[in-house]
């Protein structure tokens, strides 16, 4: 099967799509779907980031250090 995606920017009710050589004179098929447009959030973590990323450091574990003493403060009134 010879399948063509193309995405078009629409700017009114009119499409004109050019029709590949070999899709003349014959019948063909248009689907026509609204494209999702992904805005990735620069606060979130990227998809599939932790399944990509599990187990990286397996091999170095991070330590933690000693956090020291709490600091003890005056109560609040």
């Amino acid at each position: 099967m010879i399948a063509i995606r193309e995405i078009y920017q629409t700017s009114s009710e009119r499409l004109t799509i050019p029709v590949p050589k070999a899709f003349q004179n014959r019948p063909i098929e248009i689907i026509m779907l609204p494209l999702e447009v992904r805005i990735q959030n620069k606060d979130c973590w990227p998809p599939d980031f932790f399944e990509k990323t599990a187990g990286c450091l397996s091999d170095d574990p991070i330590e933690r250090a000693p956090q020291g003493e709490y600091e003890i403060r005056e109560t609040l009134k």
